[in-house]
């Protein structure tokens, strides 16, 4: 299957234009220029208007640097689902403003609080750094919920890319800690193995994440590269996966990351997790910013927010390893 017209007419105009700004191949780029395009790139994409849901802003001070929160709360009485959320862009580009979009959408449509958090970023703040701050936030969250207006008992962890490997090892450092106990976790087209001959990254024909990319995000994120076969930078080299939180994972055909969240579903249901799985023919990574131009991709968010708010609403338990047929 080709790549969605709608996707690779938005990917055309969008690189039309930044080549106008005379924009190099990320790789090329140091990190702060590399993060001055990327604010470009998604103001590029039109966001969706989203109403009803409030948003507020709450600084965790801590000795080691303060931890930003945006918290989304949708209108109506609580107490709500609790997700927090960890924006894409290779754990060295994006913050609370590139993820705002996303957020609100699923605040309002899976009825839950949604905490994004302003992890410290790579490679001014290398591995383990960010997935320490991913956790800060998970016990703050804890310590926190009922006064958010939320339900200790459905707190969730989630994200996207790069977003959604923190979210993913937070889950695996929640599971054996002491006293955290998260609901489900939300993986949208996540990293999970620090390995770039998978056929995805070989057969991978998307501009808008290629293999030269992802290694220059993984060479920012660790100090050694021996620090990538840690299950805690690759969950999918985890031991033990059992008693994780439900999953729902979702992949696009067209991103080099496909088979690594395809072998993570299929590592959490052996395991016996339970599982949702998504896969998305003709779309990219990124997709859930493309809702406003691709109606495939808008289709494939609400197909996401509509499973996510049957694991997180009571009553609508997810089933083991139930695939999307898209």
């Amino acid at each position: 299957m080709a790549i969605d017209p709608e996707v690779k007419d938005l990917l055309a105009i969008t690189y039309s234009h930044l080549e106008k700004l005379k924009h190099p191949p990320l790789h090329e780029l140091t990190p702060n220029h590399s993060r001055f395009f990327y604010k470009k790139w998604i103001r590029i994409f039109s966001h969706v208007p989203v109403e009803g849901v409030r948003v507020t802003q709450h600084t965790l001070s801590r000795a080691q640097a303060d931890l930003s929160l945006r918290i989304y709360t949708p209108s109506g009485a609580g107490p709500f689902p609790i997700l927090i959320y960890y924006h894409g862009g290779g754990w060295v580009l994006g913050d609370l403003d590139s993820s705002e979009n996303i957020c609100l959408l699923i605040a309002s449509h899976s009825r839950s609080i949604v905490i994004s958090v302003d992890y410290r970023l790579a490679p001014e703040h290398p591995y383990p750094q960010p997935v320490e701050d991913a956790l800060d936030a998970v016990q703050w969250t804890f310590n926190h919920a009922t006064q958010l207006g939320g339900d200790a008992t459905r707190i969730s962890v989630g994200g996207e890319s790069a977003g959604a490997n923190l979210a993913a090892v937070v889950a695996i450092l929640a599971r054996d800690a002491k006293g955290i106990s998260l609901h489900s976790q939300l993986l949208i087209t996540p990293v999970t193995n620090y390995n770039f001959d998978t056929p995805s990254y070989i057969e991978n024909p998307s501009p808008n994440l290629t293999r030269e990319r992802m290694m220059w995000f993984w060479n920012h994120y660790l100090e050694h590269p021996s620090h990538g076969f840690e299950p805690y930078a690759s969950p999918l080299l985890i031991s033990d996966a059992s008693l994780l939180p439900p999953a729902l994972i979702a992949t696009a055909e067209f991103d080099p990351l496909r088979d690594e969240g395809r072998a993570y579903a299929t590592l959490l249901a052996d395991a016996g997790v339970p599982v949702t799985f998504h896969h998305f023919k003709g779309l990219v990574h990124s997709f859930i910013y493309m809702t406003a131009h691709s109606l495939a991709a808008k289709n494939a968010f609400h197909r996401i927010l509509s499973s996510w708010s049957d694991m997180i609403h009571p009553g609508k338990p997810p089933n083991l390893y139930k695939e999307s047929p898209a």
